[in-house]
C-alpha cells in the first residue's frame, strides 16, 4: 500500500509543476502585455476644457507617444509638461484601459493687461490673470479689459490683478485702468472718467458688491477704502 501511495504522489508532482509553470507563463504574458507591449498602449488622447488653446497644441505639449504602454505612462511628467504652457492654469491627466488618456485643462482667464513697452502708445501687450501671471502676448490691448499700471519701481504689483479678479466681468469691462503701487493703495479708473479709491486688498469681496451698486449712483469719485463708511463725491477734493 505504501508503494501505491508513493507512485500516486509521484504522478501528482509533475502535474503541480505543470500548473505552476503555466501560471508563471500567464503572469509573464500579462506583465509583457501591460508594461511592454503596445496592445494596451495609447491609441487616443482626449482633451477637455480648451478655449484659447487648440486640442492639437495640448496634445503636442503633452508629448504622449502613440503606442506607449498605459501602465508605464508617467502621468506626473505629462502634467508637468502641460503646466509649463502659459495659458494652462491647472491640469489633470488620467488613463483608461484599454487605450485612452484624458487630459482636462483649466485655462487662465485674462482680467487685465500690461503693455510690453509701458512707454509706447500701443503695440503688443501681455494678458494677465487673477494670479498676476502674464500668460499670453497679443498684438494690441483687448477691448473690455483694464490696463494694470506698473508702479514706478517697475515691479508689477499683484494687488491690481487680485482686485480685478474679484470684480464681476460687467464691472471689469467698465474699467480703463487699475493702479496699485502697493497692496494698500489700489485705485480704479473707469472709462467714463470716474474713479474709485479701493484702498487695501482686504475685504475685496465686500467692496466688489458695493461697487456694483455705487456705479449706478451719481458721483465722480467713490471712496471704498472702508466699506463700512463709503463716500461719494463729485470731485476728489470736495
Amino acid at each position: 500500500m505504501t508503494g501505491a501511495m508513493t507512485e500516486r504522489l509521484g504522478s501528482i508532482r509533475p502535474v503541480r509543476w505543470a500548473y505552476l509553470a503555466a501560471a508563471v507563463l500567464v503572469l509573464a504574458l500579462l506583465v509583457w502585455l501591460m508594461a511592454f507591449s503596445s496592445v494596451l498602449g495609447v491609441r487616443t488622447v482626449n482633451v477637455v476644457g480648451t478655449r484659447v488653446l487648440t486640442v492639437e497644441q495640448v496634445r503636442a505639449a503633452a508629448g504622449i507617444r502613440t503606442g506607449t504602454p498605459l501602465a508605464r505612462l508617467d502621468l506626473a511628467a505629462v502634467s508637468s509638461r502641460l503646466s509649463a504652457v502659459g495659458p494652462i492654469r491647472s491640469v489633470t491627466v488620467s488613463r483608461s484601459y484599454p487605450s485612452s488618456v484624458t487630459i482636462r485643462v483649466t485655462e487662465r482667464v485674462a482680467i487685465g493687461y500690461r503693455p510690453i513697452d509701458p512707454g509706447a502708445g500701443g503695440g503688443p501687450v501681455l494678458l494677465v490673470d487673477r494670479d498676476n501671471v502674464a500668460f499670453r502676448t497679443v498684438s494690441a490691448a483687448p477691448k473690455g479689459l483694464p490696463r494694470l499700471l506698473v508702479p514706478a519701481s517697475g515691479a508689477p504689483s499683484a494687488a491690481a490683478a487680485l482686485v480685478a479678479g474679484t470684480l464681476p466681468p460687467k464691472v471689469v469691462q467698465k474699467l480703463s485702468a487699475i493702479s496699485a503701487p502697493s497692496e494698500e493703495s489700489v485705485t480704479l479708473m473707469l472709462r467714463d472718467g470716474r474713479s474709485v479709491l479701493w484702498g487695501g486688498v482686504d475685504r475685496s469681496s465686500d467692496k466688489a458688491r458695493l461697487l456694483s451698486v455705487l456705479l449706478g449712483q451719481p458721483g465722480r469719485y467713490f471712496d471704498l477704502s472702508d466699506p463700512s463708511a463709503v463716500t461719494s463725491r463729485t470731485d476728489p477734493g470736495n
